[in-house]
Order: structure tokens, then sequence, then C-alpha cells
């Protein structure tokens, strides 16, 4: 198992890295090559002629070739690790559950972090995280907003969530830290560069103090403004909670918070003072069924009695030999090379909610991944 994973990262790095292809075009191949029965192998030798039968673009075969000629896939992949960033694919168990849950998931993430993929530190960093996001223009309120929300949200040992710009993102990020608590940042751009470049710094800093830093951006993209649209995805999906401070009416905030609201995860929003042209927007999501957050308190109340997050927070200490319901979907997984949820509740009649829970667990646990919205057993 651990040679495929090794080999299926490095394809799909080499995929990611191919001109127009992103993880959209990634999931169709891969797709193709499993109703087709072509290996990774066959695909990139374009086997009958699997190219133009995907009908890829013709910039994206000449790149398919240009790399072909000036790369190995392994070495391809050695080289990233060289450089400090670490790689996560769709497939694999560290890739952070709640982002797992999203229907458009970026097939591969890099990572650059002290803390490393899949130990206990990066399993507990992704159990409880709370997004923060809000305009770059910052004001003494909304500073003052995040020095109140966000000690006791690390006291709770939530994790903070955010695109590391400058404003409210950066110091909702720095105040975690501050406190002792951990954050996430989530990039628009790839890891040799930094936007804007007065923050490189402080991203050195940053990871020295813990932090980590996801994009699903190759090392050699650049900042553009559709990058950080899409990355909005990524921080909403990443977190339970998304919570607006000052924003106006039309934002990225906006874009974050549709995402979430999308997601079926909590939207949030501090209200501010009238006078605050930042207070427009989220007066705008109150007032479109957002929850009006006054206190850390606030958060923490809607975070645990909702019923789908607590669901997924419940943990997976009991033994799956001692547990019935577990054996008997380990057992209906088994006679299936894949098998959907709609399917599966029927051969085992759990309930959604049990099978949503115990599928999710098997997932934590390794034991089980999902391929495009289908489940398998990890041989």
């Amino acid at each position: 198992m651990q040679k495929y994973l090794l080999e299926q990262k490095a394809f799909l790095l080499a995929l990611v890295s191919l001109e127009g292809v992103g993880s959209q075009t990634i999931f169709k191949i891969l797709d193709v090559c499993q109703r087709r029965h072509l290996s990774r192998a066959e695909f990139w030798v374009n086997r009958h002629h699997i190219w133009q039968e995907m009908k890829l673009k013709e910039r994206t075969i000449e790149s398919i070739k240009k790399f072909k000629k000036e790369h190995n896939l392994l070495d391809n992949l050695s080289r990233l690790e060289a450089l400090g960033i670490q790689l996560i694919s769709f497939e694999e168990s560290s890739y952070p559950p709640l982002l797992s849950k999203i229907d458009d998931l970026p097939a591969v993430l890099f990572v650059k972090s002290h803390v490393k993929v899949g130990s206990q530190a990066w399993k507990d960093a992704f159990a409880n995280t709370i997004s923060i996001v809000g305009t770059r223009k910052i004001t003494g309120y909304g500073k003052l907003v995040i020095n109140r929300l966000v000690p006791p949200l690390v006291d709770a040992n939530k994790v903070i969530v955010s695109g590391f710009m400058y404003g409210v993102d950066l110091m909702a990020a720095k105040t975690a830290l501050n406190h002792q608590g951990q954050t996430v940042a989530v990039l628009g751009f790839g890891f040799n560069y930094c936007f804007p470049s007065s923050q490189k710094k402080l991203m050195q800093e940053f990871l020295e103090r813990g932090a980590i830093f996801l994009t699903e951006f190759t090392p050699a993209t650049l900042a553009r403004a559709s990058n950080f649209v899409t990355r909005n995805r990524i921080v909403a999906g990443l977190s339970k909670a998304t919570v607006v401070i000052e924003a106006a009416k039309r934002s990225g905030s906006h874009i974050t918070a549709s995402y979430a609201n999308n997601y079926g995860r909590l939207v949030m929003a501090v209200p501010g003072p009238i006078t605050n042209p930042f207070s427009e927007g989220t007066k705008e999501l109150v007032n479109q069924g957002a929850i009006l957050v006054n206190n850390a308190q606030d958060i923490l109340i809607e975070t645990e009695k909702d019923y789908h997050l607590k669901m997924l927070d419940e943990g997976t200490n009991e033994s799956l030999a001692r547990d019935n319901e577990n054996k008997l979907l380990l057992e209906n997984l088994s006679f299936y090379p894949e098998i959907g949820f709609e399917s599966l509740q029927n051969q085992t009649k759990l309930s959604t909610e049990k099978l949503n829970q115990l599928l999710f667990d098997l997932e934590l646990q390794g034991k089980i991944i999902k391929k495009w919205g289908k489940y398998c057993l990890v041989s």
C-alpha cells in the first residue's frame, strides 16, 4: 500500500504540474482510467489514444510530452520534498477530514510546516477548526474583536484557519500563536513566492512557531486574483464554522461564507458600528441567516450544539473488534471493489446518520477511502 501511495502521489504531482490541469481535470483523468482499467503508466504513454478520447487540450498534451522528457515521476516528488514541501493526496488518511467532505476538494495539497503530516499534532490541528476572515483594511474595532474572540477559542483548543492576508486574516492567526494556539494558513500561490512579499519574514516566523501553511498550487504558481477566490473554498472546507469580522458588502469574505454555507457548515458574523462601512457586509450576512456573534462563547455553543459537526467530532477510541456495526460495515465493503452510500445503506440497514458516522471514523483510521463518491477498503 505504501508503494501504491508513493507512486500515486508522484503521478498526481505530475498531473497538477501540467499546464491547464487542475483538480477537476485530475479527477476526470482518474475516473476515466478507472473505468477503462488503465494504469497510471498506460495513461502516461497515451494507450488507446486516451488523451484524445478525453479531449485534453492541445496545450495539456504538449505539456505532458515536455514533462516526460524533462522529469522522472518519483524524482520530481523527491525534489519537492528536498525543498521542505510535503505533499498530501486526497486518498491519504492524513488529508484533512472536513476538507475531504466537500465536492470540489483539491486533489493534492502542498504543505509547509514543522508539524509532520500524519502526526498526532497534525491530526489535532484539523480536529477543531474555526476560520476567521474579514477585510484587509482592519480597523481598531476589528482588532478589539479579534483580541476578545481568539484567546477563548484557543483556550477551548480551537485552531484558527485563515488566508494569511494582511488585515483580519493575519491578526487572527498572529493572535492565536501569541496565545500558544495553532493556526492554519491557506495560500493563493505556490511556495516559491509570498504575497505580499513584505510578509515573507512573517511566514518564516510563523513556521518557526508551529503554524501550518497549505496551498493547492504548485511551488511555481504566482499569486493571481482568481487563485484567491478558489483558495477561499479551502478555507471554508477546512473549517467547522466560518466567522466573518468586518467585511464590505461584496468581498472575498462573502465568497468564503458562501462556500461554507454551500458545504453545510456554520456561518457566523460579528456585528459592527453603524458608522463603519465594514459593518455593512456582516450585517448583510446576518440578514441572510448567519449566526450573530457577540462573544467567543456564542461560537463555542453553536459549534457544540450543531448535530452534524458533533457527529464528526465523535472519537474513534472504541475497538472495531467490539463494534458490531463496524464489523457489519467492513464485511459488506469487502464484497465490493467499491460501493456508493445508498447501496451500502441498503445492504447494512443502518440509519443515514449512523452510516455517515461509521464511514467517517473508518476514513480517519485509514481503513477505507472515498473515491469519486464511492467507498472501498484499503488493501
